[in-house]
């Protein structure tokens, strides 16, 4: 469950959940639609044990997505949906989905800080709980459609 806070219009957003990076990921995925697609395919970037994670989650929780181990090297060669980072840095992120040949890649990571830069979503783990902010650049240049309810969920981190 996602905690709904506030919407605004600031650069950096976040909310908080109660469940794991996986669970909260799949939660924000289904605020989100692709054209030509109703089963997103989600590329974990150079973690396998992540990918296992994610099978395990989306098998768990009955979500309708593909999970696949992809490495940044071979990243820009396959048909993703959703970029999952957990590895790489964010300027390796940025680099990766400028790179990438489609726009409609929804990019999420676990090792951005700051989130200024690289993917749209960056999930933290709290003591007990999880967050995430929103990179509303990275989400501009994205032609994914998220719901404005999942904004909804987001406060201003200023």
């Amino acid at each position: 469950m996602l905690l709904a806070v506030c919407i605004t219009v600031s650069e950096i957003c976040y909310a908080i959940s109660n469940h794991s990076f996986y669970e909260l990921a799949l939660t924000i995925l289904s605020y989100s639609k692709w054209p030509n697609t109703t089963r997103p395919t989600i590329c974990v970037i150079d973690n396998p044990e992540a990918t296992n994670q994610f099978q395990a989650s989306v098998k768990e929780l009955s979500y309708d997505y593909q999970v696949q181990a992809v490495s940044a090297k071979e990243f820009s060669k396959t048909q993703c949906h959703v970029a999952y980072f957990s590895t790489t840095s964010p300027q390796q992120q940025q680099n990766l989905i400028q790179s990438y040949p489609s726009r409609f890649l929804l990019s999420l990571s676990t090792n951005n800080s700051t989130c200024e830069i690289g993917s749209i979503f960056c999930l933290y783990n709290k003591k007990t709980f999880s967050t995430f902010k929103v990179n509303l650049d990275a989400l501009s240049y994205s032609k994914v459609h998220i719901d404005p309810r999942v904004l909804i969920l987001a406060k201003n981190t200023e």
